[in-house]
């Protein structure tokens, strides 16, 4: 860049930030974080009542985890973070997060908080982390475990916490064993019970849809002593404000069809959001915030389309192909992809499959919905409660819209064909144009969906 770029861009203070502190993709927003208001604001309701539990939950995308993250950094509690797996223990559980207090206890800072431990307390921490560092066993494959030493029971480490005035984040709690559930709701009633002793005293969980009824039918005691927060899609004007607010940040103007084109497709999850913008800036050479205003316009969203289709090919794309082997499955998962609502009802799912073209039994239906929702697919679920059926997750909705568009432009190559008989193979970037023009065919076709449902 010439001299003069470089003295503007002093002159303005504009930061020079990188590009992955903007677009996050795999980790929850910051910079970039959208506020949502009415989350924002139950969540800091209830953090601020004595003794009151929390559950988050909603879609993988959803923005969970960046509303939490942002609540705790805004207000400045001290918190401690620790991931689930499907391979989680419960003593694994509490030796991350017995592990996570370290840095706060014995460094006593943290931001605005000093969280130490004293006295009897401390000494009674110090010798329980004397005693993890000792006590190892030897397993089959030649690594080293951790045991859990008597002395640390949940009750104390809800203890801890509360002398330290420490937040407990525990993120993807739905991926553990239906076992180890039945003990993280165990831990939340103690720390329920903790709140006598330390009002502050607060256990946050995260997880997946229906993960929330799920914990507290394991222990009804917690009914009315936890609050269920659901964070729902992000909504159209919010996906917006996070893909103009990054560009922004970046220096970068995109073109308003573009924009059209990302909020379209990122299909109501910020995440994805995050994905295409991030795709679409690589591709184009964006590292930082530019010193010179940069455009980006249509042809970037080749970028977007690139990256989706190269992260899924290996492992949605093959659980489709098995899905559509006979057209039923084809046509049922048509008839979601089209779907403006959440959810539908098994009546609702009949109707629209049987729209004119085709005519299949209700058993057939319901029989192909189970298999749809078996363990080897699980592309639909079924929600008991409102008794209707759903993508089991919305990265379903995002590849089938994109996938049905790239069929349709297949399918009008082939009619031209047939009148064209020396036509060669299309080029990738015609491929591209093609799928481009569907999607704007999907947009069209979903606005006027939605305003006659509106009417209706």
């Amino acid at each position: 860049m010439n001299t003069f770029y470089k003295i503007t861009f002093k002159l303005f203070k504009r930061p020079r930030i990188k590009l992955e502190e903007i677009f996050t993709p795999a980790k929850a927003a910051d910079i970039n974080y959208i506020e949502r208001k009415e989350i924002d604001s139950l969540l800091s309701s209830e953090m601020s009542t004595p003794g009151k539990q929390i559950i988050v939950f909603g879609h993988s995308g959803s923005g969970k985890t960046s509303s939490v993250r942002n609540l705790l950094k805004k207000n400045h509690y001290v918190f401690i973070r620790t991931h689930c797996e499907s391979s989680t223990t419960f003593e694994q559980l509490i030796l991350n997060a017995f592990d996570a207090l370290n840095v706060f206890v014995i460094s006593g800072k943290s931001r605005k908080h000093t969280s130490t431990l004293k006295g009897e307390l401390a000494s009674e921490y110090n010798n329980i982390k004397a005693s993890i560092g000792t006590e190892t066993t030897r397993e089959e494959c030649n690594t080293f475990s951790r045991l859990l030493p008597p002395q640390l029971t949940p009750q104390k480490l809800a203890q801890f916490m509360g002398e330290g005035e420490i937040v407990w984040l525990i993120e993807d709690f739905h991926k553990v064993s239906s076992e180890e559930k039945v003990r993280i709701a165990d831990v939340i009633k103690i720390f329920v019970d903790n709140a006598n002793d330390y009002s502050s005293s607060k256990i946050i969980c995260i997880g997946a849809c229906q993960s929330a009824h799920e914990l507290i039918k394991l222990n009804p005691n917690l009914r009315t002593r936890v609050s269920e927060v659901s964070v729902p899609l992000l909504k159209d004007e919010e996906i917006k404000k996070i893909i103009e607010n990054g560009f922004s940040l970046l220096n970068v103007v995109p073109s308003q069809s573009l924009v059209e084109k990302l909020v379209y497709y990122s299909d109501r999850l910020g995440a994805f959001a995050h994905q295409m913008c991030m795709d679409i800036c690589k591709g184009e050479g964006i590292t930082h915030t530019t010193l010179k205003k940069q455009y980006v316009n249509d042809q970037s969203f080749q970028y977007a389309v690139d990256g989706f289709i190269e992260r899924s090919s290996d492992t949605l794309k093959s659980i489709y192909e098995a899905a559509v082997k006979n057209e039923l499955g084809w046509y049922i998962l048509k008839t979601f992809s089209h779907n403006v609502m959440d959810k539908l009802s098994f009546e609702e799912i009949c109707k629209r499959v049987n729209n004119g073209k085709v005519s299949f039994k209700s058993e057939q239906i319901k029989e192909k919905l189970e298999e749809l929702m078996s363990p080897s697919f699980n592309i639909i679920y079924y929600n008991s409660n409102s008794e209707k059926y759903a993508f089991s997750t919305p990265f379903w909705h995002r590849f089938l819209r994109l996938q049905f568009s790239i069929e349709k432009s297949e399918q009008s190559r082939k009619k031209r064909d047939l009148h064209n008989p020396n036509l060669h193979l299309i080029s990738k970037d015609v491929k591209y144009q093609l799928v481009d023009e569907s999607m704007f065919e999907l947009i069209r076709s979903l606005s006027e969906l939605r305003m006659e449902i509106i009417k209706k």
